[in-house]
């Protein structure tokens, strides 16, 4: 039965382009990769009808999450980001899920469930993904002041770690 499961889930990530790593979250998920490249140019929609684009981003450090409602990985580390993000918010620091390409109706039902208060982007995987190098969900990229990606996590983090929380809050002094 689990076997089947996980196959349908790699099926529906490699449909939109992406593979649903495995996971169990303990207070040692907190490594981040140091990467250097440009954010990619885009303009997503928002959940709330909202645009936002790259040039919105500039000037303050952003976490950018790639997400699903049927990544199981994506689903258990949300609610670790929602209690991030205040901690984020009050830093200066910007938050953003984009979905990798479900409706609006089927976004708003989980969050119905599975609150995020951050802000939620309509994505299209077959498009966000590759263009941000994201290749497996959950992928948190972390994009500096400049437009630059910085740090990259592939796979869930248990993003309300005081010290994953200080790492990224520091970024907005430096």
């Amino acid at each position: 039965m689990k076997s089947a499961l996980c196959r349908r889930l790699t099926g529906l990530a490699l449909t939109f382009g992406a593979v649903a790593v495995p996971f169990t979250l303990s207070a040692a998920d907190i490594a981040l990769t140091e990467v250097q490249r440009s954010a990619p140019d885009f303009e997503l929609e928002l959940l709330d009808g909202e645009r936002l684009d790259r040039a919105a981003m500039l000037g303050k450090v952003w976490v950018v999450n790639f997400w699903a409602t049927w990544c199981p990985p994506c689903v258990e580390e949300l609610p670790a980001m929602n209690t991030a993000w205040v901690t984020f918010e009050e830093a200066g620091v910007g938050m953003l899920a984009i979905n990798v390409g479900e409706t609006p109706d089927a976004i708003e039902g989980f969050l119905e469930r599975v609150p995020i208060d951050f802000p939620v982007a309509l994505g299209d995987g077959a498009n966000a993904l590759p263009d941000w190098d994201a290749t497996v969900l959950p992928t948190t990229l972390i994009v500096d002041a400049t437009g630059q990606v910085i740090l990259e996590a592939a796979g869930p983090r248990d993003w309300d770690d005081p010290s994953l929380i200080e790492r990224i809050s520091a970024l907005v002094a430096d």
